[in-house]
């Protein structure tokens, strides 16, 4: 192997030599010197590793393509630029691309049985076909083996939730069924800024036809809860529904949580907290039943610059005090405290704890001992007694 390895290697120099030799002559520099045989042998070596080199990359470059197609082909996975994001129970699994639509499922025998996908969304709990994008269009694939139930043909889609899945079709939302047929039609606006459509406990919130309001509808297509919101979202198990800085809780079965309210919720940790118009907090139970009125996020000690003048003190190096900085006026304690309600938001308190105030403040500043400045805004405000009565 090694001899004809060799034999090769000097046929090409032996072949380049003679090509220099042709274009030494033809340019006039063809001669039988020592210099320009050694100058026409490093020339035609350059040559001969030069093609060589071209030559292997080639050949690189040819057998990955033959490999790739053969790949395609039978469906052998690749690591290249690819991993496994997601494996399904019946062992088909998605490998996600770096870059590109170069994502692609493999069923559990090792062949690939759906190519070019960009992202995929799994559906609720209950539903088996699977949200998929090519870079361009939507559909689905069934979760055990990978078959494309609906082709990739809609601009915009949305997961399978309770057997029904959004769809957007020329500015309508449709809802198609399991086997891709269209079972709701109605005049439902697509707004880009919605979140997705998707039924919980047989209910979806979407838009009237103006695309401005929202609603919810049951699998039918019909109100249930007529289109007057300017925002409707789920939060655990139940629905937040917002028009005209007033909200309304209901449950995922329309039961009433809280009817319109002056106050904005926040549902988290199986708990609702109410901040009202009058910055005052109160939590409430999933049920809406209260836990506890008049939280408070802070209490700080409120102080006050007194009469009485301090000149600091400083040495030098002779270690003898003197008088150096302005003097300052010594701080004390006034009567009330500072509480905050609504972040940002603060009121007065008694040194025994009991709210003088709503918190209706940007901010307190003690003016004396039972004297206090109150801005209800950053350019205005009020001063109140230790009792929280305005001083006339």
């Amino acid at each position: 192997m090694k001899k004809a390895i060799k034999a090769l290697w000097h046929g090409i120099k032996a072949l380049f030599s003679a090509f220099v030799d042709g274009l030494a002559t033809l340019f006039g520099l063809n001669d039988n010197t020592k210099y320009g045989k050694s100058l026409r042998r490093i020339v035609g070596t350059a040559f001969a590793a030069v093609v060589v080199l071209w030559a292997a990359v080639t050949l690189v470059r040819f057998t990955r393509g033959i490999w790739r197609n053969v790949s395609e082909m039978t469906g052998y996975v690749s690591d290249e630029d690819v991993s496994l994001n997601k494996q399904f129970p019946s062992g088909l699994c998605y490998y996600e691309s770096y870059t590109d639509n170069k994502g692609y499922l493999v069923n559990s025998d090792g062949k690939k049985v759906l190519k070019h996908i960009l992202n995929i969304a799994m559906p609720m709990e209950g539903d088996s076909l699977v949200y998929f994008s090519d870079g361009d269009k939507r559909g689905f694939f069934h979760m055990r083996d990978g078959r494309t139930v609906v082709q990739p043909i809609y601009e915009h889609a949305w997961i399978f939730s309770e057997g029904l899945a959004a769809v957007e079709e020329q500015g309508r939302i449709k809802f198609i069924d399991s086997d891709g047929k269209v079972a709701i039609d109605g005049d439902f606006a697509y707004n880009v800024s919605d979140d997705g459509y998707v039924f919980h406990k047989g209910h979806c919130a979407v838009n009237d036809i103006t695309g401005t309001r929202k609603g919810l509808i049951d699998r039918s297509g019909n109100w249930v809860v007529p289109p007057v919101y300017t925002s409707i979202y789920p939060y655990d198990t139940l629905w937040l529904l917002s028009v005209d800085n007033r909200q309304a809780i209901l449950t995922f079965g329309l039961d009433t949580v809280f009817p319109l309210t002056d106050a904005t919720f926040s549902i988290e940790d199986s708990t609702i907290k109410a901040i009202f118009s009058d910055h005052t907090q109160s939590l409430y139970n999933m049920r809406g039943e209260l836990i506890r009125d008049n939280v408070i996020c802070r209490v700080s000690q409120l102080t006050y610059d007194t009469r009485e003048l301090v000149y600091p003190a400083s040495t030098n190096s002779d270690d003898e005090y003197y008088t150096a900085n302005e003097p300052y006026n010594r701080k004390a304690v006034a009567t009330c405290l500072l509480y905050e309600g609504e972040y940002g938001w603060y009121g007065l308190m008694s040194a025994d704890g009991k709210p003088l105030t709503k918190p209706e403040f940007v901010s307190i500043e003690a003016v004396d001992k039972d004297l206090f400045l109150c801005h209800t805004d950053y350019s205005c405000g009020v001063l109140l007694n230790s009792k929280g009565q305005p001083v006339q």
